[in-house]
């Protein structure tokens, strides 16, 4: 018996956002460049990969300084760049409320005031205040039309939000004021790929390259759309190519972790999404990803660091959480994994993974604090949570009528139990009980 399967990041976007200290007029291209190869000579023990069917897609990616390329964004003045740095030190700090105030008094600032309003958006984004994000994302993209990450966060915040229609009519709109931002086109191919249209993302990404063979946002979109398009050796191959380019992406390193997970190389699937995690700690998804493999070989305390980690970083995470309680339940902290599957149900009380993982550790696990017929009870209340939230979903094959079975068969083991005990302690009662004692007053001699 065991729970069931772990989840990798099922959603299509970053959860993620980069906080940007400043934004350069001018390209910035790496110190070394790799002349040839690809993730496996970068990174030490990614093997190259067999044949496999592809797996339940994965994507996330995370945005990056891509308006140093975009025409028309100055710099921010230094007075503005050195208020930003001090901002985002206290961020690192852990004190967002002065990083906030700070950066409010900058949006006002004709050089630079972007800046200020993206990195407050992506501050609220983190914090999950979706209202605030998007009013300065907005806010951003009017300071500054042609700043793409501003325009990248907010498509993605609505896509995380099923706004699919509304992340569809604000790139539309930004593209329409600025025709010839090829970024922005790019940033568009993250609606259709949201949309389904995995060709038309690839037509697109094309015409990008076409015009600038080095721009590696429209690689990137392109290896997305190759892998739902499940080619994954070419969406390896694109991938290596725009990792030559910029090595210190770390979304290109998350998705090269997506394929060769793909691709059953588990170990270059680690490596990636390692190396993601290093060139950007505050990664959720890549997090999560990592976790599920180190559960997988046996590595639970590794699993749980990441683990604690990605639903700190993101604390609607909800699939971390069910993660998370699988990896405490392996490492027997039961306690610790009930409260975390709870926690999912909390964020998402139709969740039918985390009501299925709860009823398996009410199961099969001492649970503290619950007697035994109270953990099996509990378990088929769970497993009932979980049919009516699979609904029509709910499989002929699926195992959940013979663990509830399994459960109530449990139940009656454990009554027949208790009465056996109740009967063993009657009898040794009885047994240990003094005889009576003989009447001897009798009456007298006659």
């Amino acid at each position: 018996m065991s729970s069931r399967i772990l989840t990798r990041t099922l959603l299509g976007v970053s959860l993620s956002a980069i906080l940007l200290a400043g934004c350069s007029g001018a390209p910035v291209e790496p110190d070394e460049i790799p002349a040839e190869g690809n993730v496996a000579e970068l990174l030490p023990g990614a093997a190259e990969p067999g044949d496999s069917e592809p797996g339940e897609p994965a994507q996330a990616t995370t945005s990056q300084a891509r308006a140093q390329n975009a025409p028309g964004v100055a710099p921010a003045s230094g007075h503005v760049q050195a208020r930003i740095d001090a901002a985002l030190a206290r961020i690192d700090d852990g004190d967002a409320n002065t990083a906030i105030e700070i950066l409010s008094d900058l949006v006002g600032e004709p050089e630079g005031g972007y800046l200020a309003a993206y990195n407050l958006g992506v501050i609220y984004d983190r914090r999950g205040e979706g209202e605030n994000a998007v009013r300065r994302y907005v806010q951003a993209l009017q300071l500054e039309p042609d700043f793409t990450p501003a325009l990248v966060n907010l498509i993605r915040l609505y896509l995380r939000a099923d706004a699919l229609s509304d992340a569809d009519s604000v790139a539309r709109r930004m593209l329409e004021a600025r025709p010839d931002n090829l970024d922005h086109r790019a940033a568009r191919l993250e609606v259709t790929i949201a949309q389904g249209r995995y060709e038309d993302a690839v037509r697109g990404a094309r015409d990008i390259l076409r015009q600038d063979e080095r721009h590696v946002e429209a690689m990137f979109q392109m290896a997305r759309a190759n892998y739902r398009l499940e080619r994954l050796e070419l969406g390896r191959s694109i991938l290596a190519s725009a990792l030559k380019l910029s090595p210190e992406r770390a979304d290109l390193y998350y998705l090269f972790g997506v394929i060769e997970w793909d691709l059953e190389n588990d170990e270059g699937a680690i490596a990636n999404f390692e190396k993601a995690i290093e060139l950007q700690p505050f990664f959720p998804e890549a997090r999560n990803n990592l976790a599920v493999l180190l559960h997988q070989a046996g590595d639970y305390p590794g699993a749980i660091a990441h683990l604690k980690q990605a639903v700190t970083d993101f604390p609607e995470f909800k699939q971390a959480y069910v993660n998370l309680g699988n990896s405490q339940k392996g490492a027997g902290e039961y306690g610790q994994a009930e409260a975390s599957f709870k926690r999912a149900i909390a964020l998402d009380g139709a969740f039918a993974d985390a009501h299925f993982n709860l009823g398996i550790l009410y199961l099969e696990s001492e649970v503290p604090g619950y007697e035994a017929m109270e953990r099996y009870t509990k378990a088929i209340e769970s497993f009932n949570e979980y049919r009516a939230a699979s609904r029509d979903r709910l499989g002929a094959d699926d195992p959940v009528n013979a663990y509830i079975n399994e459960a109530n068969n449990a139940i009656e083991q454990e009554r027949a139990r208790e009465e056996m005990l109740r009967r063993q302690q009657m009898l040794q009662q009885q047994q240990e009980e003094p005889a009576p004692a003989d009447d001897d007053t009798g009456g007298d001699d006659v």
